[in-house]
């Protein structure tokens, strides 16, 4: 099996169980943000608040990243002299 039909694979399973998760969260839920009120699927809450962990950890990921390389640069800097 080469890695593309792996991945084939893989991806027909996500999309399987993610499917299975959204019919079975369809309960309508409210949601109070300060003065607003939305209402809304369980299962759009629970995906919106992946999506938002997967942005802050990839955000925090690249400014650790640009930190640490910043951070080399000066050392290196400081190493020559």
């Amino acid at each position: 099996m080469n890695s593309s039909n792996f991945n084939f694979i893989v991806v027909l399973i996500l999309v399987f169980v993610t499917t299975v998760f959204l019919l079975q969260n369809t309960q309508v839920i409210n949601v109070n943000v300060l003065v607003w009120t939305y209402y809304t699927s369980v299962a759009i809450i629970i995906i919106s608040m992946l999506f938002t962990g997967i942005l802050f950890g990839w955000f925090m990921k690249g400014y650790s990243y640009h930190k640490n390389k910043k951070l080399m640069a000066k050392e290196s800097t400081t190493d020559k002299n």
